[in-house]
């Protein structure tokens, strides 16, 4: 029999000048019926609405939390001073210059003034009346602490604001309850020190070090930390420890702080928040050149986060919502085409379509960025969140970048529904209304073009990434952007023409693969977009994994063992532990665990005053260290301490005169340790033999691979000196040229080959000795660390939770198990996202498939074809798109996920001898992951499609 087929007809021909006269006409009805669709299709627009608000939601709730946690300007009084005029921080040793918003950056500019009355290594405390005197103001003190209490069995950690809050603070300190504190011994209890556990009111033991200290809660407060940040969980009037130096002041007064008073102020070292200046700045052409560049610097970054941000929505969300749109185009193909068939216009039937994504694009987009900033909103306004999130800032919404990326958010539903709109140009009306509809033939010129955007766009990202790791500096973020998007793009135009090969090649596939295949190849108007939907999101997943995976991989690499396994490390947050503080904490552990074993590790005091602080402030003062150095062959002691012969170069970036000591690079420091620990510590390093010799006197030198050796005939020359430093210094400074009294000793030595897991037999030091060689020789030493051995095995995190309970404060008890990935989590994360994204749009494309096929699926049951039948025609749908999508995405996210690894990776930084290389990156390809992404979630998706098909289909007459 022969049929006769009529062409397709080209409807833009129908358009005539009175229809083009009633363009404004035409869209009026075509947003009444795309209201009218939208409420009729309930789930198809809610799948739109969600595809286009959820990534606007995202967006704009990470451009609102930004703005908010990023306290500039005059947000910054209430946090730093209150009702005060200015806020001042402890003085440093130079003169500074800064911006008029001191957050944005500082300098030194020369030597400091000093400031008259001023108690040197004083706390803000003890140095009020100066300032106050200085500045011709009240200056009201305030200190953060580190305390502790012990509730619930638990060790917590607090924060403690040392201020006196009757000096009317308002908007710093905000009693919420009770009274405030008249003496010395009250406190008031933050919002977030309730949400820990203390208590509202009533007495509290506090411990501070090793001092425990009687305090009666008082009230409850609000405060408003330095930067906007809700940290603190106590106030108290006055430090708990005194004669420690640091801290601020508030300064309170009548008259502003102008811009020439913050001048002067900055003269003495002071950085100051001048209530008037951040309200009123001057012109910018008072600051310097330095300043000026730091605040452009500024400015331009935000403009790029907001350019690379709508750049992404406006990608994603147009793959994202494209299947939803080609389902939707595709159910109203026949009401189209009999509009057409009637004389409707190519202009009219494409403003159908386009309608119908304007108003839900605009919907979407409003919600997501109005769900977005009230997400913003509404956790800031919770003291705990936001703390965890960094939103603490006073509210602040970003109009024009929220603008923006709202805007985007509706092109990109109006451009992924104009690829639908614009086929209907070539509609087949008799096609449509005979229910036969199959794609046109794919365009050779749109895949041309999508190969040379996808090479140009691959090439691109690989080279600017591989730019970026050369010079190891950062920039070009908004250029990888644009490749990257290219790329995908460019993969996404090749998709039509990739389907039409695939379906050519499918003859020996199983037969319902076959179909699928080749139903997917003809009707590339709905499969296209699914694919391109699958394609993005598998992408962006291949590209994450790769690039966390081969960061993960080179952490691990560079991971360096500070202890032998299963042995616990106890420091303090001082440099020295003191005899009384040793015998304490070891009673407590004794007490917990009889039978440990406590070695005391010693290091070289230097004297270095930022090291025996407890509260390490710049000196102002010139003063003189201690230099202790191995003196390496060819090398000067002068050297050992600075080498200004040494050029840093691609195979070396570390002096080779400076190996082991007090000036020394990577595995440099020298400790020192009981003979017990020494011989079990040596048998840990297979060098049993050399306990004699280093328990007589001999020192254990670790020679990590690439650096210079030091020992010649089993001895070491050690240098000794002291050092003059002057840290009001602003011009470079030869070191060596400092130094007097220079001695050197010849030690015997047993030198053992280092690696990254064997360094913590060495306690990650270079030389290692018995503390009694160490003072035979002279050399100053200080109790550094203490070390927990339990001769019963390992020590288990359950035991050292119970260690670390009991002892003082400021002891931190750290136990060795080698690297340990956190990566698993967050890769579950990603995957059950991405999975759900995935099956979201496979499954409906599926559905519009099977719905295209009612025909065929009635005529099948008609010939007796059962369920089984007709669920693995549906799974093979479903299997198929997914499968190619999935495949494709993996291709090309591997190109970005490389380009992300490159910078990552490339800087490779060798604790073992202290040099910052850049060599090859590492680059970790998951494929079991990304295989068995690729295969399980399109079974799955083939499952659920199969498990839709629940009754038979309607057995209706068929015309030829």
């Amino acid at each position: 029999m022969t049929t006769l087929t009529r062409p397709a007809l080209d409807v833009s021909g129908l358009e005539s000048r009175s229809a083009r006269s009633r363009f404004t006409g035409s869209w009026g009805v075509a947003l009444r019926m795309a209201r009218r669709d939208v409420r009729r299709h309930k789930g198809r627009s809610a799948l739109i609405l969600i595809m286009v608000a959820l990534p606007t939601l995202l967006l704009t709730f990470a451009l609102t939390a930004a703005a908010t946690s990023q306290i500039d300007g005059p947000e910054q009084i209430p946090s730093r001073m209150g009702n005060g005029v200015a806020s001042v921080d402890y003085p440093l040793p130079n003169a500074v210059d800064q911006p008029f918003d001191p957050s944005v950056g500082m300098s030194s500019r020369g030597t400091s003034t000093p400031i008259p009355g001023w108690v040197e290594g004083g706390s803000s405390f003890d140095n009020a009346q100066a300032i106050g005197s200085l500045t011709g103001t009240r200056a009201v003190p305030y200190l953060d602490e580190s305390v502790t209490t012990r509730r619930d069995g638990r060790r917590l950690s607090l924060q403690s604001l040392a201020i006196d809050p009757r000096a009317g603070l308002t908007g710093k300190v905000t009693l919420t309850d009770g009274r405030l504190p008249e003496r010395v011994g009250e406190v008031l209890v933050t919002e977030i020190g309730v949400g820990r556990g203390l208590p509202t009111s009533g007495s509290l033991t506090l411990r501070s070090g090793s001092t425990e200290h009687e305090v009666t809660v008082v009230g409850t407060a609000r405060v408003l930390s330095e930067g906007g940040n809700t940290y603190h969980h106590l106030v108290t009037p006055a430090p708990f420890t005194a004669g420690q130096a640091g801290g601020s002041w508030i300064l309170l007064g009548n008259e502003p702080v102008t811009w020439s008073k913050v001048r002067e102020l900055n003269r003495h070292g002071l950085l100051v928040w001048s209530a008037e200046v951040l309200r009123n700045p001057p012109p910018v052409s008072e600051l310097s050149a330095d300043q000026r560049s730091m605040v452009d610097f500024d400015q331009d970054r935000m403009g790029s986060f907001v350019a690379i941000g709508g750049a992404l929505l406006l990608v994603i969300t147009t793959l994202l919502v494209g299947p939803a749109f080609a389902v939707s185009a595709a159910r109203q193909r026949r009401t189209l085409a009999l509009s057409a068939s009637n004389g409707a216009t190519t202009a009219q039937l494409r403003h159908t379509v386009l309608a119908q994504a304007l108003v839900l694009g605009v919907i979407a987009a409003l919600a997501g960025a109005a769900l977005g900033v009230l997400a913003a909103w509404a956790l800031a306004r919770q003291s705990a969140a936001a703390s965890f999130l960094g939103i603490t800032g006073p509210f602040d919404v970003p109009v024009v970048p929220v603008v923006v990326t709202t805007l985007a958010a509706m092109v990109s539903a109006v451009i992924a529904a104009l690829l639908p709109a614009r086929r209907l140009g070539r509609l087949d009306i008799v096609g449509v209304m005979k229910g036969q509809s199959v794609s046109p033939r794919p365009s050779k010129v749109v895949f041309l073009v999508g190969a040379v955007l996808a090479g140009v766009g691959g090439f691109a990202v690989i080279s600017l990434a591989a730019a970026q790791a050369a010079t190891g500096n950062g920039g070009g973020e908004i250029q990888t952007v644009a490749a990257t998007v290219a790329l995908v793009i460019g993969a996404v135009m090749l998709s039509p023409m990739t389907l039409v090969g695939l379906a050519r090649i499918s003859s020996r596939l199983p037969v319902s693969l076959r179909m699928a295949t080749r139903d997917a190849g003809r009707q590339r108007s709905r499969s296209v977009p699914a694919i391109a939907a699958i394609l993005a999101g598998v992408a962006v997943l291949t590209m994450v994994l790769i690039a966390s995976g081969s960061d993960e991989e080179q952490s691990r690499r560079e991971y360096v063992a500070q202890n032998l396994p299963g042995d616990t490390t106890v420091s303090g947050n001082t440099a020295t532990l003191d005899a009384e503080s040793i015998e304490r904490v070891s009673a407590g552990f004794r007490a917990v665990r009889p039978g440990l074993v406590i070695s005391p590790v010693s290091t070289v005091d230097s004297g270095d005053p930022w090291l025996t602080s407890s509260t390490p402030v710049q000196p102002t003062k010139p003063y003189d260290i201690t230099a202790v150095n191995v003196v390496p062959p060819g090398c000067t002691p002068q050297r050992s301490v600075n080498d200004p012969e040494f050029t840093p170069g691609p195979d070396s970036s570390s002096p080779p005169c400076q190996v082991v000591g007090t000036q020394g690079m990577g595995n440099a420091q020298m400790n020192f340790t009981t003979p017990d620990e020494i011989r079990r510590r040596l048998t840990a390093l297979g060098h049993e033999g050399d306990v004699d010799a280093v328990l007589a006197g001999a020192v254990v030198i670790g020679h990590a691979p690439g650096s210079p050796r030091v020992v010649t005939d089993g001895k070491v020359t050690v240098m000794t000196a002291t050092q003059r430093v002057d840290p009001t210094q602003t011009t470079d400074v030869d070191p060596a040229a400092a130094l007097s009294d220079i001695r050197t000793t010849t030690v015997p030595a047993v030198e053992v080959e280092l690696t990254r897991e064997t360094i913590g037999a060495m306690l990650t030091s270079g030389l290692l000795a018995t503390t009694e060689t160490a003072t035979k020789q002279g050399w100053p030493i200080r109790t550094s660390q203490l070390t927990l051995h339990d001769p019963a095995g390992p020590m288990s995190q359950d035991l050292t939770d119970r260690l670390g309970y009991g002892v003082d404060d400021d002891v931190y008890l750290s136990t060795e198990r080698g690297f340990v990935s956190e990566l698993g989590t967050i890769i579950a994360v990603l995957v059950g996202i991405f999975t759900l994204l995935l099956l979201v749009i496979t499954l409906t494309s599926t559905a519009l498939t099977l719905t295209e096929q009612e025909n065929d699926q009635a005529t099948l049951a008609a010939l007796g074809s059962g369920r089984g039948t007709r669920r693995v025609m549906a799974a093979a749908q479903a299997f198929t798109l997914c499968v190619i999508g999935a495949v494709l995405g993996v291709a090309v996210g591997i190109v970005p996920g490389i380009a992300l690894a490159y910078p990552l990776t490339a800087q490779s930084w060798n604790p073992l001898t202290g040099e910052s290389v850049t060599g090859d990156p590492v680059l970790v390809f998951p494929w079991l992951v990304l295989a068995g992404f690729a295969v399980a979630v399109p079974v799955v998706a083939a499952g659920l499609a199969a498990a839709g098909i629940r009754k038979a289909p309607d057995a209706t007459h068929r015309t030829a």
